[in-house]
């Protein structure tokens, strides 16, 4: 199979799982958006960007977690969602939700035991405060802690020689410490979480390197756009969101820049 053949397999079958998202999400009342690139394919594109392989959802975090509630009681045998409380060396501070008998391996998959299938990103907004420089504190802790747990499960290799030597550096002392993905789960979770009952009006992806934050009404209420074959909800003001993040989101990237993921295996299975 060319390579052109396996990226637009890739997006049959993430369609596939998102459809079966949206079904869940529209028959429990869920709020989701399409977010990052996928909202840029929305808009530009009125389905995939030509050059992507994911499909990137955020939800607000009483959304997302009425979506772990649901799927816990589903007990669906068609798909397995990730997150920091089912699984002790799953070190994204974001969800997925991961098609069973599929696989998808990225260069840290070899360093971990759990397998990810073929999946939707699911990232959370959680509550940020209203003063400016504690909420620029908040978020610049919120995201050495993501750093901290991600150093602390692989060995990362994205980076710099001299960034990954530290870095590597780093995960040995950890692991040897007893410094591991657990013990900063239950801290992340409970640092995410710190403005959830106050009255705040600022949101934001606590994973976010560019930390930008939005307004409620920045994504509520949504907008039901076309994507691929099917419609999905966006939020409602692109401006903020995809503004914010990427600039001019309507101008193509260079060339060089358009390129997916790189992946060491991907395995369909029936799909």
């Amino acid at each position: 199979m060319g390579n052109e053949d396996t990226l637009q397999h890739i997006k049959d079958v993430e369609l596939l799982i998102l459809k079966d998202f949206i079904d869940i999400c529209d028959e429990n009342n869920i709020d989701y958006y399409l977010f990052f690139g996928t909202e840029i394919g929305a808009v530009r594109h009125q389905g995939f960007i030509p050059w992507d392989d994911d499909i990137d959802i955020m939800m607000f975090r009483e959304d997302y977690e009425k979506f772990l509630k649901v799927m816990e009681e589903k007990n669906s045998e068609k798909y397995t969602v990730f997150d920091i409380r089912y699984d002790e060396h799953y070190f994204f501070q974001f969800g997925r939700l991961s098609l069973n008998g599929t696989y998808w391996a990225e260069y840290w998959d070899s360093q971990v035991p759990f397998k990810l299938g073929i999946h939707l990103d699911l990232f959370i907004l959680d509550k940020v405060p209203d003063n400016k420089f504690k909420r620029f504190l908040y978020m610049r802790r919120c995201l050495v802690l993501c750093k901290l747990c991600s150093i602390s499960s692989i060995k990362i290799e994205q980076y710099s020689n001299l960034v990954k030597t530290v870095t590597h550096l780093l995960h040995f002392i950890f692991n040897k410490i007893g410094l591991t993905p657990k013990y900063y789960q239950k801290k992340m979770l409970k640092l995410f979480r710190k403005y959830e009952n106050q009255d705040c009006k600022y949101y934001a992806d606590l994973t976010m390197n560019e930390q930008p934050y939005f307004k409620i009404e920045d994504l509520k209420p949504a907008k039901l756009v076309k994507f691929e074959d099917i419609y999905a909800k966006i939020p409602n003001n692109q401006e903020a969101t995809l503004g914010q993040i990427f600039g001019d989101y309507m101008q193509l990237p260079p060339e060089e820049e358009r390129v997916p993921h790189i992946l060491n295996e991907i395995d369909f299975g029936k799909y």
